[in-house]
């Protein structure tokens, strides 16, 4: 019947939409069926009256199904809005509107048999693609003022360069000639310094310059478990992702990870203009830097066991994760997680892994470390980071949109780089629920395959699969 066919259309926005970056929400942040129902009537009154006759056609069931993924779209919806603007998101919905449109004429077109409809049909299409090529030309137009900008920020960096010549020729004779002294002793522009924190936490900054600042405070958060005994415990850094900050994701992980927060010394550090710099950010930081600055200073600790450090990023965090695992040669971090991002174009380009660069050109042939261990994690209905690979529909890059490896041959790239031999697996070794678990390595490469969830794979991710991964 009709009904089934506007059904689907719902359901397909609803699924398309609603798995897209949602991953810090909380179930109790869910919006109330009032709220839903407010958003369908402003937003997509065609949905809201789909929804009503589903609930005639399918009865209460079938409501209740959609309501749900309705509900969905909601928090996806706010959760665009609240970290990438009002215009993305509203913009986002007018894709999807058009898309249903465009669909539900398209079945009108190829059902009728009267000419003078499917004229009037055939005008109504063209205008929905009109609308489509223009809002491609909109976004071509957006990218070109981002390459104006890149421009005119090199023009900066070089004024810089030429001003600061001789200091950087002076630094760099300081680190390639005998007598120079380690990279890392000589770095001036990393200081540590520490405030005692008012929330459970310590608050520390690492000093840094870059081409956006100079001498600049970056903080990170450092909450330590209560120990019954002097024994040093394990540490893990949490990066969160583009749009999202540091103090947000640690009331997250302490929430939901509480035996693991228990068991590790938690970090949390805050991205510049809550961003991690890799290939087309706001932050033009040296992140990894940062982040091996922490490492440093924390294993100085008498309570942090050395070598038993792991980061855990999120989208954009994990891209960082990533670019860390790729680059770093400290022997201190063993495990590295990356949620909902896989390898980029970028980091991998099919057969070398590469260094990000000074210019984020990613030209330089990479050799990562090959004694540590990896998760990633991926949603098979990732809008924004698609599961199989390829440009993403929203994630900005140089020359378009930033192309991701697929998902599972991301790991097996990682998995050949630690020392594995075999073929690429095929099927999944074991099943948990809605996860798929490729392991490689006997558990030290690990892809977790999310079924049903997209950007917020990590709602299906047990806490108990994530300490089976951080074990000793």
């Amino acid at each position: 019947m009709k009904i089934y066919s506007n059904f689907l259309l719902l359901s397909s926005v609803v699924i398309f939409l609603g798995l897209h970056k949602r991953v810090l929400a909380d179930e109790e942040e869910r919006p109330r069926t009032e709220q839903v129902l407010g958003f369908l009537k402003d937003k997509m009154p065609e949905s809201l009256r789909f929804l009503e006759r589903v609930r005639e056609e399918d009865g209460d069931e079938g409501y209740k199904e959609v309501l749900e993924e309705a509900r969905d779209l909601l928090a996806e919806f706010l959760a665009i809005r609240r970290e990438e603007g009002e215009e993305v998101a509203e913009r986002f919905l007018d894709f999807e509107r058009s898309r249903i449109r465009l669909q539900a004429l398209l079945e009108e077109w190829h059902e009728t048999d009267h000419e003078d409809e499917k004229r009037a049909l055939r005008n109504q299409i063209a205008e929905i693609v009109g609308k489509q090529v223009d809002l491609e030309m909109e976004e071509g137009h957006q990218e070109l003022d981002k390459l104006n900008e890149e421009v005119r920020e090199i023009e900066e960096e070089l004024a810089e360069l030429e001003e600061r010549r001789g200091a950087i020729i002076e630094a760099q004779l300081k680190e390639i000639l005998p007598g120079g002294g380690d990279r890392e002793d000589q770095d001036e522009e990393l200081e540590e310094e520490r405030v005692q924190g008012n929330d459970g936490s310590d608050r520390f900054v690492i000093k840094q310059t870059w081409s956006q600042e100079k001498n600049y405070a970056r903080p990170y958060w450092v909450n330590v478990p209560e120990r019954e005994d002097e024994e040093a415990v394990p540490v893990i850094i949490f990066l969160h992702g583009n749009g999202g900050n540091a103090k947000g994701l640690q009331k997250m992980v302490l929430n939901r990870y509480r035996n693991l927060a228990r068991q590790f010394i938690t970090v949390f550090p805050q991205g510049y203009k809550e961003s991690w710099n890799i290939v087309s950010e706001r932050s033009k930081a040296d992140d990894r830097s940062f982040i091996e600055a922490i490492v440093r200073e924390l294993s100085k600790r008498d309570d942090v066991k050395k070598n038993r450090f792991s980061i855990m990023g999120i989208s954009n965090g994990a891209a960082l994760v990533n670019q860390i695992a790729i680059e770093t040669k400290l022997p201190n971090i063993k495990n590295y997680i990356s949620v909902v991002s896989p390898l980029n174009g970028f980091q991998h380009d099919g057969k070398n892994f590469k260094l990000r660069g000074k210019e984020n050109n990613y030209e330089v042939i990479a050799k990562p470390l090959s004694g540590v261990r990896l998760l990633n994690i991926s949603g098979t209905e990732d809008p924004l980071v698609p599961y199989g690979g390829g440009p993403s529909k929203a994630i900005p890059a140089k020359g378009g949109k930033l192309p991701f490896v697929d998902a599972e041959e991301s790991i097996f790239l990682w998995a050949k780089n630690i020392g594995y031999e075999g073929k690429k697996l095929g099927k999944a070794s074991k099943v948990d629920g809605k996860i798929e678990v490729f392991s490689y390595l006997d558990g030290d490469v690990v892809h977790f395959k999310v079924n049903e969830h997209g950007h917020n794979a990590t709602q299906a991710l047990r806490e108990e699969l994530l300490l089976e991964f951080l074990r000793d």
